[in-house]
């Protein structure tokens, strides 16, 4: 195996699986239906967001967790023309079916915007989730309720976990394939 295959493998592998995860709706829902019940309004807008949350802060994670690593542009690259790709069919299916121009994938990088800018107007801390909950709260109408507070703040740390997971993996099989050239 060349050195473009040590990263190429593990980090299409990579992309590939963290895309998947993504747009999995399945996690998803067990946090959604752990709520107590709401307005169909407001379910909608909470269901909307967790997913503009999930693929936000899986990128989010595949930068911070691959800081300084040779995999971090590959995978990064990967996942994010996947969510372009997928962004663009959600974004044709949704115009036909309202009759205006929708941009997924603009919303997509207006919310990164938001959240970052939440981030960065915390400063430093320790536990980013602690950001993250409130901002999602307020993405989705009311930064009181403590309900989105905790349905964004568990998204965000179970998809940090899952990346962290994934990522080590392909760190690992990396390192592995360098060891044998």
């Amino acid at each position: 195996m060349n050195a473009t295959e040590n990263i190429d493998v593990p980090a299409s592998r990579a992309g590939e699986q963290l895309f998947q995860f993504a747009i999995d709706r399945g996690d998803m829902q067990k946090i959604l239906n752990s709520l107590p019940p709401t307005t169909q309004e407001k379910r909608a807008s909470l269901e909307y967001e967790i997913q503009l949350l999930r693929i936000i802060s899986v990128g989010w994670a595949i930068a911070f967790f691959l800081a300084d690593d040779r995999l971090k542009n590959p995978v990064s690259q990967y996942f994010w023309e996947n969510i372009r790709t997928f962004a663009a069919t959600l974004s044709s299916s949704a115009s036909l079916t309202v009759g205006a121009d929708i941009d997924y994938f603009d919303t997509v990088k207006q919310r990164l915007d938001f959240y970052v800018g939440a981030l960065d107007s915390a400063g430093k801390i320790d536990q980013p989730a602690m950001v993250i909950g409130p901002a999602f709260a307020e993405a989705c109408g009311d930064q009181n309720d403590a309900c989105a507070i905790l349905a964004g703040s568990k998204m965000f740390t179970h998809t940090i976990h899952a990346v962290r997971e994934c990522l080590q993996a392909a760190v690992d099989q990396q390192e592995g394939s360098d060891v044998r050239s």
